[in-house]
């Protein structure tokens, strides 16, 4: 009788390499399971770093996702590089760096939605040193998976340096299991962060909602009920007028109604902004300071008022039909509330961050640090604050800037004059 024995390895290596593989099981599974217990974007990639390096054993990781304003092009959206004697740089430069398309590893794995493994980065003609430089990091091996959401490749991880030997399948593999799981948990996060956005935004519109009504009950009623007793006394008493009291009462009822007219407008542009979506461009503000001081010009002659312009305006992006409304509120209000007579001064300067700062300055009483606080209010709390003269034109400011990734902002003292200014992206070089 012939008995057959099943082959078993039972020698220290293979129990070895069982064990390792169950380990590394356990931890992807408590990777996955801390990736996707979390609800926000940040903390989804925080986590990926640290078990991507973890796991695999590296010195570094990075997630390159798409942009989402230009979709065409990858942004680092998180970065940790341990630092060594040949890697000493800062990991938050690498932050929001951009590749162009197919630009690097990490955008040839993107376009190609492919795995790779490149032990010899300075071999390899797809490897973008620029990155290296800039970040102050020394990049000697990587590998690079495609992350995934339904078929559709949403960005790369990337990892760099192994501590020991060189990256092989198995680290392929395991960084494909993570990006797997990350890709899952981010779209999970960025759903619930879209989501909550539209609830605030349906908030903010209905709060906005209750304001444009008090709005109009409160600000047209005014200049509405003084129209209608100014008419109603030329038709009761007319008679009893002399001709220059007549002409008084109706250049009174005309003036009511521009005030009106010009209340809608204000609405109406408040509204259309916050619904508007515009493409940013190259603005020739010098045509566009022209533009805003004829619409002004009545009032520039009736306070005798001096406008200083400076002889060049740096050139910045933005919507020039928003930019003229900033300029023609500004103006204005520093002619209306300048010295007698008013000396205005515009210019603009080159700021930080790509920015530029436009300002508008004016030789008038200036204003409190208490008042300052209520200047720039939000359309939704302009009942709760009274500011002679500012209020609903600088809340349309307001929201013009905010929407073209500007600020807005006084500076002022009392007795000495104020500047307003806001600020705008800077046309790239």
């Amino acid at each position: 009788m012939t008995i057959n024995h099943e082959f078993r390895d039972e020698s220290p290596k293979s129990v070895d390499l069982l064990a390792r593989r169950n380990r590394l099981l356990r931890s992807l599974n408590k990777a996955s399971q801390a990736l996707t217990s979390t609800l926000e974007t940040a903390h989804v990639l925080e986590r990926l770093l640290q078990v991507a390096i973890e796991i695999i054993g590296a010195y570094g990781s990075s997630v390159w996702l798409w942009h989402e304003a230009y979709p065409e092009l990858l942004v680092c959206r998180a970065a940790y590089h341990a630092k060594t004697s040949d890697n000493t740089g800062d990991n938050t430069v690498l932050l929001d760096q951009i590749l162009e398309p197919g630009q690097g590893i990490a955008g040839w794995t993107a376009i190609t939605g492919e795995s790779t493994v490149v032990n010899h980065v300075h071999e390899d003609p797809r490897f973008f040193p620029q990155v290296d430089n800039q970040s102050g990091f020394h990049t000697t091996s990587l590998l690079a998976v495609p992350m995934r959401f339904q078929d559709m490749v949403i960005g790369v991880l990337e990892v760099v340096n192994k501590h020991n030997g060189i990256f092989d399948d198995d680290d392929l593999a395991i960084a494909e299991s993570l990006a797997a799981s990350a890709s899952i948990a981010i779209e999970n996060a960025r759903l619930v962060e879209t989501l909550q956005y539209q609830k605030q935004d349906l908030q903010a519109q209905n709060e906005e909602l209750d304001a444009f009504a008090h709005t109009v009950a409160h600000n047209l009623k005014s200049p509405l009920s003084r129209l209608a007793g100014f008419a109603e006394l030329l038709i009761i008493d007319d008679a009893h007028f002399t001709e220059e009291e007549k002409r008084n009462v109706k250049q009174r009822i005309i003036d009511n109604a521009y005030r009106m007219n010009n209340i809608v407008d204000e609405l109406l542009l408040l509204s259309s902004v916050r619904k508007a979506d515009v493409t940013l461009r190259p603005l020739s503000m010098a045509d566009i300071v022209n533009s805003a001081l004829e619409r002004i010009q009545h009032i520039v002659d009736e306070h005798q008022a001096t406008i200083i312009l400076p002889e060049t305006w740096p050139t910045a992006l933005g919507h020039a039909q928003w930019i003229e409304e900033v300029w023609e509120n500004y103006l204005t209000n520093a002619i209306k509330y300048g010295g007698k007579p008013p000396i205005i001064g515009l210019g603009a300067r080159k700021i930080e961050n790509n920015m530029i700062q436009f300002w508008v300055r004016d030789n008038g009483e200036g204003i409190s640090d208490e008042q300052q606080q209520f200047l720039f209010t939000p359309f939704t709390r302009l009942n709760e604050v009274r500011i002679s003269g500012y209020g609903l034109g600088l809340s349309i400011v307001q929201r013009i800037i905010h929407k073209l990734r500007g600020a807005v902002g006084v500076e002022s003292e009392v007795g000495a004059g104020s500047l307003f200014y806001f600020t705008l992206p800077a046309q790239d070089k």
